[in-house]
């Protein structure tokens, strides 16, 4: 388990984005993205390490709940799911993985939904850097997120 999807984690947001970009390599870092891409990916990384989710499939659901009822952001996010660099992504899903996903997000969606309602106040999307030497477990506190399990 990575360090900052423990709810009650003591490490930093920047310690948190730098676990999380240490164990994905793999995600796209900005080379050839558009700058409505490059700044979407941030806010959506940062997304995974404040609320959080792995990279797993139904991770990804969640944080896109999260994203839409727990942040700033809300559901002004659907342009950013429409851009190019985002479809190529969606492009590489099975039929499988995404029909197995959508079962278990029959449970988690709710549950998701219920804890953004929840929230003491909506994180803020795109102006967290006052937040990156903070810890997680006291951002988590301060908004009132629950991390789904």
């Amino acid at each position: 388990m990575l360090e900052y999807t423990r709810p009650s984690t003591t490490i930093t947001l920047a310690d948190g984005l730098r676990e999380y970009y240490a164990k994905h390599d793999h995600l796209a870092t900005g080379r050839g993205m558009s700058d409505a891409a490059r700044e979407l990916f941030r806010c959506h990384d940062t997304a995974h390490v404040v609320f959080g989710c792995s990279t797993e499939l139904p991770d990804e659901g969640v944080v896109k709940m999260w994203s839409f009822f727990g942040t700033t952001a809300g559901f002004s996010l659907l342009s950013g799911y429409r851009l190019p660099e985002s479809k190529e992504i969606y492009e590489t899903l099975s039929w499988g993985s995404m029909i197995s996903t959508a079962v278990r997000m029959l449970r988690l969606v709710p549950v998701t939904i219920w804890r953004c309602y929840q929230m003491v106040e909506r994180w803020p999307w795109s102006e967290f850097d006052q937040y990156l030497d903070v810890p997680l477990a006291e951002i988590r506190r301060e908004y009132g997120i629950q991390v789904v399990a």
